[in-house]
This record gives structure tokens, C-alpha cells and sequence, in this order.
């Protein structure tokens, strides 16, 4: 039996897109306002100031501050969700405004395709214009 197509093939699929698949990603400067850290792993028998309860996984430095802003990390929360990896002494992370935090080149490789947190789904391009409009 032959089947032959009478008509105009359509120069569009029949159904749209879902709004999901047309979220962009972030540009380079947008994903370079976002606050970077460097991580420091701390062994178990170090003091920390404060009540901090073990146990420890590492501390996050903000980097180029003056005041830098300080993390403890649990051991649980010191690996990266993308990569599934243990965060290594002196590695540089990326905090997102929804304070998840992940390597800086697993993340910006996730936000160049799509400005969502991989875990929350926090849109920082939303948060950019909002920090701007505040400082």
C-alpha cells in the first residue's frame, strides 16, 4: 500500500514549544556579579569561633572584599551538586543569590545554557536587576 502526502510540508512542528525551552541563559557579566569564594577544608580537631557544631566540611572566604563574608560548611555541604564532587582545599566556588553554592566552573557552564539555580530553579537574572536597584 503507498501513502503519498497531498499538501505543503509545514516549515514549523504542529504543537509550541513549552516556555521552559526558551529560557536563556545568563550572560558572562551576569554570572560574574554573583559573589565568588574560596574554599578552605578544615580538619575536625580545629577550633572555630562561635557555637559551630561538627562535623566540619570547610570554610567559604568571599573573595575580592574587604570584609569578606565567612561560611562553615558542613561535611554534607561541601561538595559540589553538579559534580557530585568533595570540594578540594583552595578550590573557587559560586554563590547564588538563593545562597546554593557550587564550583565556579560547573556552575557557569549550567548558567551560560540556563540562568536557574540547578537546585531551586531561583532565577538570577531577576535578582540582578533587583541587587542593582538597591545598592
Amino acid at each position: 500500500m503507498l501513502m503519498f502526502f497531498l499538501g505543503p510540508i509545514p516549515s514549523s512542528p504542529p504543537f509550541s514549544c513549552s516556555p521552559l525551552s526558551k529560557q536563556e541563559g545568563a550572560t558572562k557579566e551576569d554570572i560574574e556579579q554573583l559573589s565568588k569564594f574560596k574554599f578552605r577544608r578544615i580538619a575536625n580537631n580545629e577550633k572555630l569561633a562561635g557555637d559551630v557544631q561538627g562535623p566540619f566540611g570547610g570554610i567559604m572566604t568571599e573573595c575580592g572584599t574587604d570584609s569578606p563574608i565567612e561560611h562553615v560548611l558542613s561535611d554534607e555541604d561541601a561538595e559540589c551538586c553538579i559534580c557530585l564532587c568533595a570540594y578540594d582545599d583552595g578550590v573557587e566556588l559560586r554563590e547564588l543569590p538563593c545562597g546554593h553554592h557550587f564550583h565556579c566552573t560547573c556552575v557557569d557552564k549550567w548558567l551560560f545554557i540556563n540562568a536557574t539555580c540547578p537546585l531551586c530553579k531561583y532565577n538570577i537574572l531577576k535578582s540582578s536587576s533587583h541587587g542593582q536597584e538597591e545598592a
